[in-house]
């Protein structure tokens, strides 16, 4: 097949990460992948780090791409491609008019990683999501949100959790070795790690206010809150309010990391504070890492902890809960380790990267049989 991975998103984040992970993945199971991004930016430079040659469909417009949409179709054409699978919500009126206008036909794929919070019922919408073949949504709650509010046939709007791969896991050693970098080499230090942008929403002041409570009851913990910071004034406030609790030993930042996975099997616990997230991928990394693991009570994270079973859940912006459930992973080893075995085994089962592109690329497989047909 010839996918057409489409997304002219400017962000950085785990959508655009996604994008450039598709592609190789899909390259790698033998179908040719041309990406359409929307100028020099973030994910253009991933792709471009992964051996590809993005084509630059910068827009002039949002909210009426009718220039940008009729060369998408020359692409469809000239490219003889079978599949347009994209990504960011506001692509998906160029994506419609794209496949519209191109002669060869095509089908629209649509992965879907934001929630969704209000119905799509009207004339317009009714339009676009009429050329929209499949609605991909990473969790359950978003395909009930989907089969809600938007006017689409259920049987085409379909759950396909992420998937993530499966680490190098280290062994004793190397552990040891991973948190003296960190500036953590004593055994007993309960270490807490962090994994996201950093930016209020993401919560990691909550990490902080924990760390401080379990330390004034005697604790020996630590955090590593690694991230890019998207917000430098609340990072800003983090360091602030860290150094002014005494906390600067306790509490790093070491900012983004090229392979955060690599480095989780350092952590007793990664902790997601996240007010509400769709899905929550370094949790499934995390878990596949036998890492335990602790997330807000919110979005799509349900869908990934099953709490007391495969880890725990505090309520969201609820410092004092996220501090109760450490400390009972650090009173209590026995339920670290079963929480971190059990985890484990359902990412293994839920959230392989292996099995997720296998099932995405057999969906379109079954999209495109018969396509030159028409």
């Amino acid at each position: 097949m010839r996918i057409l991975e489409l997304c002219c998103s400017p962000g950085v984040g785990g959508l655009e990460l996604y994008v450039d992970k598709s592609s190789r993945w899909l390259t790698r199971l033998g179908h040719q992948c041309i990406n359409v991004v929307g100028g020099e930016n973030f994910l253009a430079g991933r792709l471009r780090q992964s051996g590809f040659e993005p084509i630059d469909l910068q827009r002039r417009s949002r909210r009426l791409p009718l220039r940008e949409a009729r060369r998408l179709a020359r692409i469809i054409d000239e490219q003889d491609i079978d599949i347009v699978h994209m990504h960011w919500g506001d692509d998906l009126l160029l994506a419609v008019l794209g496949k519209r206008w191109a002669r060869r036909p095509v089908r629209l794929v649509y992965t879907r990683q934001m929630a969704l919070t209000r119905a799509k019922k009207d004339f317009y919408h009714r339009f676009l999501y009429r050329h929209v073949d499949r609605f991909l949504s990473i969790t359950e709650k978003l395909r009930q949100q989907a089969v809600a509010f938007l006017p689409m046939p259920a049987e085409h709007i379909q759950l396909l959790y992420y998937g993530v791969p499966a680490p190098q896991l280290s062994d004793t050693a190397s552990r040891r070795s991973l948190r003296a970098e960190m500036g953590t080499d004593d055994d007993n230090i309960f270490l807490i790690g962090s994994v996201a942008r950093i930016e209020e929403q993401k919560g990691q002041h909550l990490i902080v206010e924990a760390v401080r409570r379990l330390r004034e009851d005697g604790l020996p913990v630590e955090a590593q809150i690694i991230g890019p910071a998207m917000d430098a004034a609340y990072l800003e406030g983090l360091r602030r309010k860290v150094a002014a609790l005494g906390l600067a030993q306790a509490i790093r930042f070491p900012g983004p990391h090229p392979n955060p996975q690599g480095v989780m099997p350092a952590f007793d616990v990664l902790a997601l504070t996240t007010r509400m997230e769709t899905f929550g991928l370094v949790l499934a990394e995390a878990m596949r890492a036998g890492v335990a693991v602790i997330g807000t009570d919110a979005g799509g994270v349900p869908e990934i902890i099953e709490d007391g079973q495969s880890g725990l859940l505090f309520p969201p912006e609820d410092g004092g809960a996220l501090a109760s459930q450490l400390k009972r992973l650090i009173d209590d080893t026995a339920l670290r380790a079963r929480l971190a075995a059990a985890g484990k085994t359902r990412a293994d089962e839920l959230f392989s990267e292996e099995a997720h592109y296998g099932r995405l690329a057999a969906l379109f497989g079954e999209l495109t049989a018969g396509l030159g047909d028409e």
